[in-house]
């Protein structure tokens, strides 16, 4: 259940946001995770012509190739950002960070399906 939060400087037409959103959302269930996916998409204060942004995914450990998978992740958010929004290479942070399965529950309540099931192999 990959948790991404893509934080961009304020000022991009909301059908903008939405459209990043679903192409990152692909770009996880490319590489972390094929479903259970939550994407947010948030405007941070940032200087006039600033082309940063922040890309934060939680998501529960044991996937394996992990370094892997942020790297692919990290080179498909960068040319979707770069396309859609003119965010610098430089100015892209990727943060992954693996929570313990018990601090996940969904589905009002219930647990993740295994990791085995949701796991996408990387090309």
């Amino acid at each position: 259940m990959p948790v991404v939060r893509v934080d961009v400087p304020e000022g991009h037409s909301r059908e903008k946001l939405r459209a990043v959103r679903r192409e990152v959302e692909k770009a996880i269930s490319r590489t972390w995770a094929t479903s259970h996916i939550y994407v947010a998409v948030r405007e941070m204060v940032a200087e006039p012509g600033d082309r940063s942004a922040v890309v934060t995914v939680d998501l529960r450990p044991g996937r394996g190739q992990e370094a892997e998978r942020a790297a692919a992740l990290y080179r498909e958010v960068l040319q979707v950002l770069r396309s859609m929004l003119n965010t610098d290479a430089e100015r892209l942070v990727l943060l992954v960070r693996e929570f313990p399965e018990r601090c996940f529950v969904v589905d009002g309540g219930t647990r993740l399906p295994p990791l085995v099931e949701l796991t996408p192999q990387l090309p």
